[in-house]
């Protein structure tokens, strides 16, 4: 029967990728400018547990189904980490226990003493009934703290509970002996970081030297006699200061110390609770955690889950997409199926009427017409090179190393392989072309020429006004050649005498005004 993933009906999981490893990825994405499938990437995130980042979210359903049956919803389930080392857990007590097993030496200094074993009538002592060790007479005031000690940290896969019914009881006074023997051995917890800095004590001035407030004395011009009188007026006091006791420094408080691990665990949660557990609405750590996760019901969500999108990885692909896009990768669907790709460079499209240099056209023509040729059969199909043939060897080479029977390639056949080689460098770097993971090319169609645009007037309208402007024109030319108008040329400013055309009607032409005529050769009769 085939393996089914768990599905938590209380947790849902979300894995992202993780910085180191996506910086990497994406740097190797870039430099080779090919093109990767989205889900061949997702699954090189979840490959590894090293790789990616958990996080764990309640299930909204839970909720919203409570709500819907009328009582108010339920409320959301809080995670617990643990501050020193984030992994989370499903109870505060569960996340405590696991700091003061693995990370008390954070906050204490531990040290073996000798101690006085425990006073009392001890007649029976009970034993763990897995691990064989003496926990101790019932009636002993830390029986319960000892009990609940040896459980956290030798029987965990078990709950307090049932790990109770476990536990054998002995009467035998050497058994009483052994354990009040182990008692005397005990472990001393010092608070780190507590001990108060005592002020170092000022140095007393040895006898003949000079304190620093005189180490520079003010220059006054005496006489002999006033320094005599000075140092037998100084002298006894100076006596007095040199017999004196020096001063006791402050005595020094001793750092807290703890001869249980229930004391300092008391201690812990009372002054620094912010720095033993937390309660989070959402549970945010590194993959390579999972394997520190207790047994319950997030570890097997974790790990159903991680199962589950390494076979099929859409919710992973679905949320490397926004990071892709951050960072500035394409993303785009091809074919019937709508497989996503993501690559570095941008696409291009070539437009009607684009050209390209010789070699560059027929190249993208070339895998135009043959889509998906690996890039490695080019040489073969596009340039005829075959692929078995080799650059030719140096004249050194070729002396030493005996002849091999694949045929050398000329320099014109290397100069073409050089060339088409560039030449689709540049089109995959432009993105004219596409190469994918495997090697294949391909390179998309011309775009098609966009359709021109129709007149928005009706169509009545037009036909009615294309007669009248051609009818218009030739009465312009009848009036004009029947005053004998003449023009001049444009282009050049030489005067120039049109030859009047013949008058299209026997109608008199009409008188000329002197501006018109200026232009011809003859000056015009006046009646």
């Amino acid at each position: 029967m085939e393996h089914v993933p768990y599905v938590s009906p209380y947790f849902d999981v979300t894995f992202y990728p993780e910085d180191v490893s996506f910086d990497a990825l994406a740097k190797t994405i870039r430099s080779s400018c090919r093109t990767f499938e989205l889900f061949d990437i997702a699954k090189t995130v979840i490959g590894k547990n090293d790789r990616f980042v958990v996080v764990v979210e309640p299930k909204s359903s839970d909720r919203a189904g409570a709500a819907k049956e009328g009582g108010a919803a339920a409320p959301k389930p809080k995670f617990y980490l643990s501050v020193p080392d984030g992994v989370v857990f499903e109870s505060e007590e569960a996340a405590v226990n696991h700091v003061m097993q693995n990370h008390l030496g954070t906050f204490f200094d531990q040290e073996e003493v000798q101690v006085d074993p425990p006073k009392g009538s001890f007649q029976v002592i009970n034993k763990c009934g897995l691990t064989g060790a003496l926990l101790g007479p019932p009636n002993y005031h830390r029986y319960n703290q000892l009990v609940q000690q040896h459980h956290a940290k030798h029987v965990t896969n078990m709950s307090l509970d049932s790990y109770r019914s476990r536990i054998e009881s002995v009467r035998d006074d050497e058994v009483v002996n052994q354990w009040l023997e182990s008692q005397k051995n005990a472990t001393r917890f010092t608070l780190k970081g507590k001990g108060p800095k005592v002020p170092a004590a000022p140095a007393t001035p040895a006898e003949g030297e000079s304190t620093p407030s005189s180490s520079a004395p003010t220059e006054t011009p005496v006489d002999a006699t006033s320094t005599e009188d000075a140092v037998r007026e100084d002298a006894a006091p100076v006596a007095e200061v040199t017999e004196a006791a020096p001063a006791a420094a402050p005595h020094a408080p001793s750092a807290l110390t703890f001869d249980n691990v229930e004391d300092a665990r008391m201690y812990l949660l009372t002054n620094v609770r912010e720095k033993i557990v937390r309660a989070v609405d959402t549970a945010r750590f590194h993959g390579k955690m999972l394997e520190l996760l207790p047994d319950g019901e997030i570890k097997a969500a974790v790990i159903g889950a991680l199962e589950r999108q390494r076979r099929f990885p859409l919710d992973t692909a679905n949320a490397l997409r926004g990071r892709l896009r951050r960072e500035g990768f394409t993303i785009f669907k091809k074919g019937s199926k709508g497989v996503s790709y993501v690559c570095a460079v941008k696409r291009k499209f070539r437009v009607p009427g684009q050209t390209f240099a010789e070699s560059i056209g027929e190249l993208i023509d070339f895998i135009e017409t043959h889509p998906m040729v690996k890039a490695g059969e080019l040489p073969e199909k596009f340039l005829g090179i075959s692929s078995e043939a080799k650059p030719a060897p140096s004249s050194e080479a070729s002396a030493e190393s005996p002849a091999t029977p694949a045929p050398a390639l000329s320099v014109e056949d290397q100069r073409r392989l050089s060339r088409m080689q560039g030449d689709l460098r540049w089109l995959v770097m432009e993105g004219y072309v596409t190469e994918f993971m495997d090697g294949a090319v391909f390179a998309a169609p011309p775009l098609p020429e966009p359709k021109k645009p129709q007149s928005n007037a009706p169509a009545p309208e037009s036909s009615e006004e294309a007669p009248a402007s051609a009818t218009e024109t030739p009465a312009v030319a009848e009036s004009e050649s029947s005053a004998g108008l003449t023009t001049e040329a444009p282009v050049e400013p030489v005067e120039t005498t049109a030859e009047a055309p013949a008058p299209a009607a026997p109608t008199e032409p009409a008188p000329a005004s002197p501006e018109v005529t200026e232009g011809s050769p003859e000056k015009p009769k006046t009646d």
